[in-house]
């Protein structure tokens, strides 16, 4: 059994033999965030590729009784709160941004 500090490693060594992951990959969302649940849901539709679709169904169906996923969209919100909590650190001293209901501008950023 592993703790938060100390990640299970058995599909990851598989997929990498050897090599550590980044620490901000394993970074657990806080406790604060998991408890956190939105009044009101709203769907969210993206594009991946199919190999990582793959190994994320694979990794959420080898670990979701561990990690007490409830299902699929709980363990995608917790992967996105991870990195937007990094992001808030990193780049906005830990603070959160400012929230807005504007959409997103379509497509690539120019200079990508």
């Amino acid at each position: 059994m592993t703790t938060p500090d100390q990640p299970d490693r058995g599909a990851e060594a598989q997929l990498d033999e050897g090599s550590a992951p980044p620490a901000e990959f394993r970074v657990r969302p806080t406790a604060v965030a998991e408890k956190a649940a939105p009044a009101r849901r709203t769907s969210v539709t993206f594009y991946l590729s199919e190999g990582l679709r793959n190994r994320a169904r694979a990794a959420y169906r080898s670990t979701s009784f561990e990690e007490q996923d409830s299902s699929w969209s709980e363990m995608i919100n917790k992967a996105l709160i991870a990195e937007v909590e990094r992001r808030e650190a990193e780049y906005n001293s830990g603070e959160t941004f400012a929230a807005s209901e504007e959409p997103l501008s379509p497509g690539r950023p120019i200079g990508f």
